[in-house]
């Protein structure tokens, strides 16, 4: 059994709903989603999937450049009014620091700004934040060390850093989530850190219908693709494929509170 922790079930580019994209993965074994949310609108969306599918539970959250016209408090409002209606809402996120061109985009004070109010309402409701970090490792860092003392659970989805940003993750309690990047030929330090990190520290993620692995590229991606992952990490730590499976599936329940 595999999890793909992290993955975006509607997009319009599939032709496809979330229902068929997730039955598809059935065939490689995937058999439990988690269905990440990057706006108010699509964290409603999110609630809706993970209530229509038994095998798809669902995030809230807003993505640093997301819903730029709407204050914090209404956000915060929306957010927790969902997350009270749906119990199979099992993270916040994603959020984080988006350091990059995208345009629209919120300046680095307000990103910070929601990034915390994100991380208070996790705390708050004992869920655990789904990290998004671009180029932004120190002020992500820095946020998340405020919170060690109040039992924050975390995930850095799509874990890029090296070595060095990933120890001071663990040595948060941060769960590091591999993608398909670390099948790419160039990510050997991203490698470097599947070979080094912790079995009971580690989720597999496919944040499809983007970055898909190596053999897929230009493509969509799928979350059946999540597979392709876990026999790159299986390669890279040396363990069996089945144990990694078992292994990234364990630590995804006990992230995400989830009892098979």
């Amino acid at each position: 059994m595999l999890v793909d922790s992290h993955c975006h079930l509607k997009d319009s580019r599939y032709g496809k709903s979330p229902f068929e994209i997730a039955e598809e993965s059935k065939s490689e074994g995937v058999s439990l989603f988690i269905n990440i949310a990057t706006s108010l609108e699509d964290s409603s969306e999110s609630s809706k999937i993970c209530s229509d599918i038994p095998y798809v539970y669902g995030t809230v959250g807003i993505y640093p450049h997301s819903d730029l016209g709407e204050s914090n408090d209404v956000l915060l409002y929306g957010l927790e009014k969902i997350i009270d209606g749906n119990p199979k809402i099992v993270g916040v996120g994603e959020c984080g620091i988006d350091i990059s061109d995208h345009t629209p985009k919120r300046e680095m004070e307000e990103q910070t700004k929601l990034f915390e109010m994100q991380v208070e309402l996790a705390v708050k409701k004992g869920l655990p934040v789904i990290i998004h970090n671009r180029n932004g490792d120190d002020s992500v860092l820095e946020i998340i060390s405020r919170y060690k003392n109040q039992e924050l659970k975390a995930v850095a989805h799509c874990f890029s850093s090296g070595w060095d940003v990933a120890q001071k993750f663990l040595d948060l309690g941060v769960y590091l989530s591999f993608s398909g990047m670390i099948t790419y030929p160039s990510r050997e330090d991203l490698r470097e850190v599947v070979a080094k990190v912790p079995d009971d520290m580690f989720l597999l993620e496919t944040d499809s219908p983007w970055l898909p692995p190596q053999g897929h590229r230009g493509e969509l991606n799928y979350p059946k693709y999540v597979k392709i992952v876990a026999e790159k990490v299986s390669q890279v730590k040396e363990k069996p494929y089945l144990t990694v499976a078992s292994l990234s599936t364990t630590n995804a329940c006990r992230l995400f509170n989830i009892n098979l």
